[in-house]
């Protein structure tokens, strides 16, 4: 059974919109969030949609040339913002169409919980907002 995190919430940033903020000490190595998947199948890349901000290449690993399909996380998963020393992670998990938000540091109470976008991330994204 898959149960939601009671360890973490959302709420508002100061720069970034809405984040997800960790409610109780996380340990590095553990699993912040199982977040179920769905996929988003008529999304071409070309696109300028606002739904390219929020997908994410199921599964981790591969791009769409290679066999990827975006998909869109539910839960928290489409919340996690970014950060270039970011203190989590998302992997596949051993569920298919799962994925799963790893802590890759401790991370406190109060803490925002960000992940890497990847280096491709924001070049697209300005390609896109200039569309």
């Amino acid at each position: 059974m898959i149960t939601p995190p009671k360890n973490i919430e959302i709420k508002q940033t100061q720069r970034k919109g809405w984040g997800v903020y960790a409610t109780e000490n996380i340990k590095k190595g553990e699993v912040i969030e199982r977040c179920y998947c769905i996929y988003v199948s008529d999304l071409p890349s070309n696109t300028n949609s606002v739904l390219l901000d929020y997908a994410f290449n199921y599964p981790k690993g591969l791009d769409v040339k290679n066999g990827a399909k975006h998909c869109i996380p539910l839960g928290y998963g489409c919340i996690y913002n970014h950060d270039n020393e970011p203190n989590a992670k998302w992997d596949n998990c051993e569920l298919e169409m799962f994925f799963d938000f790893i802590a890759i540091k401790d991370i406190k109470p109060g803490e925002e919980i960000c992940t890497y976008y990847g280096k491709d991330y924001w070049p697209q994204k300005k390609l896109r907002d200039e569309k």
